[in-house]
């Protein structure tokens, strides 16, 4: 008798279920990261469900602007997925090109309060910390 296999394969299209990054591969969270965005998401009255959308688009004063959203709708296929410390979160591929191996750290101090990428893939970032160039 042919039984089913216990994890059947996703169908084509969908994204794969979320994993953390691998060293040098898509985005890491640091656990500061992952509490303020649960602390967010709480505060929000945000559904469970929902995924933190992180990326990056052309703009800024060095070539690229960091992307940190909530999306209530997950990731696509042209997303990875991933999770960390209890939070969901998806990177769209093309971003990943420009940001595999980033730390997203959350900084609680009071001159400079606020998410902080780390990438190693910038060749350059503008004072304020929120653009980079690759």
């Amino acid at each position: 008798m042919n039984e089913a296999p216990a994890n059947p394969p996703a169908p084509a299209g969908t994204p794969a279920a979320p994993a953390e990054p691998k060293p040098g591969r898509g985005v890491h969270l640091t656990e500061r990261a992952a509490k303020e965005i649960l602390r967010v998401i709480a505060e929000q009255q945000f559904a469970p469900s929902v995924w933190v959308r992180v990326g990056a688009k052309g703009g800024g004063c060095s070539g690229f602007t960091y992307v940190l959203d909530f999306d209530p709708n997950g990731p696509t296929e042209f997303d990875l997925a991933f999770a960390m410390f209890g939070v969901n979160y998806c990177v769209d591929k093309k971003s990943e090109f420009f940001m595999g191996g980033t730390v997203l750290d959350f900084d609680d101090g009071l001159l400079d309060r606020g998410f902080v990428f780390k990438n190693p893939q910038a060749s350059g970032t503008c004072g304020c910390g929120t653009s980079f160039s690759a």
